[in-house]
């Protein structure tokens, strides 16, 4: 008799693989399926003349719990950015920085033309309103997109 998956997997992106994973470990026949010829999903990285080239931006959230149960942090030798980005105010390139995180840089984000003073404080007040929501409420409300959500706020555009 020929063997049969009880379960197809539609993508051999991270949840695929990681959905096949349980699955086989729950002993249930599975079988992964993509369109690519390679696992990853969106994840991927050329090699060109010498250079690692990541396709799209991709960040491992360590705090999840998932994350810590399923891999090997050590194996993976995972590297740190710096929080904040880098912004083109349309003339030149601005640092956005995170003064929770970098609270000695406090003075460089409040005068950074990123944004009008009025919008720091925005961003502070909306910060503490969501540290206090448990993070299981905060998809809860309407659906808005990120700009919707600023405008609503009162954040200058």
């Amino acid at each position: 008799m020929e063997d049969v998956a009880e379960v197809v997997v539609i993508g051999a992106g991270i949840a695929g693989l990681r959905c096949a994973i349980e699955l086989q470990s729950k002993g249930i026949q599975t079988i992964v399926l993509d369109a690519s010829d390679r696992v990853g999903g969106r994840m991927k990285t050329d090699l060109h003349d010498g250079f690692r080239l990541d396709r799209g931006f991709q960040v491992l959230l360590t705090a999840y719990d998932e994350c810590s149960s399923v891999l090997d942090y050590d194996t993976l030798k995972l590297g740190a950015f710096e929080p904040g980005a880098i912004v083109w105010t349309g003339s030149r390139m601005e640092k956005l920085i995170d003064p929770w995180r970098r609270p000695r840089q406090l003075l460089t984000a409040a005068l950074s033309p990123v944004g009008s003073f009025q919008d720091k404080l925005r961003v502070g007040g909306l910060r503490e309103k969501l540290r206090r929501k448990a993070v299981s409420t905060i998809y809860e409300g309407e659906e808005k997109s990120t700009l919707e959500k600023l405008k609503e706020i009162g954040f200058s555009t």
